[in-house]
């Protein structure tokens, strides 16, 4: 497994989407500039076909996400406390509802060959639609629940029809940045080419099997799951 660091800030305010741009807000991020260390930023929208993701009755997804990714976690500490992020997304809508983690990205290898890419991807690398799953507590031991799920649910994952990208986001330790931290124990990313392939993929033999490892997680509360675009 490869692995780097990413913040993730989540705003699920109902208000994102009457007066929220997804537009807008990737323009005031960028007017920051890419701080020393920090290799990327993604805004994640909810995807226009959400609807049609009705196996897990999650309801509505967050209104939006950004994730900044890095080599090493200091970088994205001190951009977690920079004023001009705050500012920039009070500038892009709404400033309530957002919270904000700290996680190391682990990369699960997929089987080979690696598929071509299909006609909604114009690379291998882009990619445009992301599952996003995410744990919540209460369990006994967050670190120990984690460390289960990476080391079994992935690799089922991996073997998901024309999945391109599985990402496991473990809790890298709270940052200081006035938002409230994010409370889940673990995340996951499951991308793919298209609503299409996620809905085949979740109609193949492979879901028996990750049902069938989710039984045996240890305890936990909860975990939602949510289509989103890549942006």
């Amino acid at each position: 497994m490869n692995s780097e660091h990413a913040l993730v800030l989540t705003c699920d305010d109902p208000n994102w989407a009457a007066t929220g741009s997804p537009q807008r807000l990737r323009a005031a991020l960028a007017g920051i500039g890419l701080p020393g260390g920090v290799a990327m930023f993604e805004v994640f929208a909810p995807h226009p076909g959400h609807a049609r993701l009705a196996l897990f009755g999650d309801g509505p997804p967050p209104f939006t996400i950004v994730e900044f990714r890095a080599p090493a976690p200091e970088p994205l500490r001190r951009l977690a406390g920079d004023p001009r992020l705050r500012r920039a997304l009070r500038e892009a809508g709404p400033p309530s509802g957002w919270m904000i983690g700290l996680f190391r990205v682990v990369s699960e290898a997929l089987p080979q060959p690696k598929l071509q890419p299909t006609a909604t991807a114009t690379s291998a690398t882009e990619v445009p639609l992301a599952l996003l799953v995410h744990y919540y507590g209460p369990t006994d031991d967050p670190g120990a629940f984690a460390a289960h799920y990476v080391a079994h649910h992935p690799a089922i994952l991996a073997r998901l029809p024309r999945v391109r990208e599985v990402l496991c986001y473990l809790p890298a330790g709270p940052v200081a940045s006035g938002l409230p931290q994010d409370p889940t124990v673990i995340r996951n990313e499951v991308r793919f080419d298209s609503m299409d392939d996620l809905l085949a993929a979740l109609r193949s033999s492979v879901m028996t099997e990750l049902r069938a490892d989710t039984k045996a997680f240890p305890r936990f509360g909860r975990s939602t799951h949510y289509p989103m675009l890549r942006g």
